[in-house]
């Protein structure tokens, strides 16, 4: 079954143009409509299609939600995190998607904010710094943390797959996922973000079937 995202596809707004998401908050809100409605899914086939035998698998910011669903759900699922950060801090502060963000925008908005909040002037709230808009859209996005979140009821059938070129998802932070998960295993294949996936793809069907027989 696969479960197409808010803000992607078909359920893309009209005013979006391609991935890019406007806001911060949207990106907040299609990982917690992603989350509940894959939390839905899970429950209506193990209790109303009967299924005994699940599991959970998404692709870069999709591998963090299925990260946080294996680790929500109440029975043991395979859970399958792939090309996956273990915070959304990590691609967006730290990786290549930094370059693609709107600072100023967000330095501008912030600015706003602050002198409606306070009796700044003009001029003091525009000196927020770029530096304080990463720290704070940091601080926004640390709730994407995924090493907080409690540990899956099997961490054994749970396989992350990462990318030994990956500019957008570094390998220490597939790492601190495993470190956070004991039990849980990494596996690494070679290429980059989106090259990985194309030509390994058998690697990534045999982590689904391995995590599987672990339940």
């Amino acid at each position: 079954m696969v479960l197409e995202s808010p803000y992607y596809g078909q359920r893309r707004p009209s005013m979006q143009h391609g991935a890019k998401l406007q806001c911060v908050s949207d990106l907040l809100l299609l990982g917690k409509a992603t989350i509940d409605e894959a939390r839905s899914l899970l429950y209506w086939l193990q209790a109303e299609a009967g299924y005994g035998k699940m599991g959970i698998c998404g692709l870069s910011m999709g591998g963090v939600h299925a990260a946080m669903v294996g680790s929500l759900h109440p029975t043991p699922i395979a859970t399958l995190p792939f090309l996956a950060p273990h915070s959304a801090v990590v691609p967006f502060c730290e990786g290549l998607y930094r370059h693609a963000t709107a600072w100023e925008a967000l330095r501008e908005d912030a600015a706003a904010l602050a002198k409606d909040a306070t009796s700044l002037t003009e001029d003091a709230a525009s000196g927020i710094s770029i530096e304080q808009v990463k720290d704070r859209l940091r601080s926004v996005l640390s709730l994407t943390d995924v090493t907080r979140f409690p540990l899956p009821k099997n961490p054994q059938a749970v396989i992350f797959v990462g990318a030994t070129d990956d500019g957008y998802i570094p390998r220490h932070s597939v790492m601190e996922l495993q470190k956070a998960w004991p039990g849980s295993e990494v596996r690494w294949v070679t290429g980059g973000h989106v090259s990985s996936f194309l030509l390994h793809n058998d690697s990534f069907r045999k982590a689904i079937v391995d995590a599987l027989d672990r339940l």
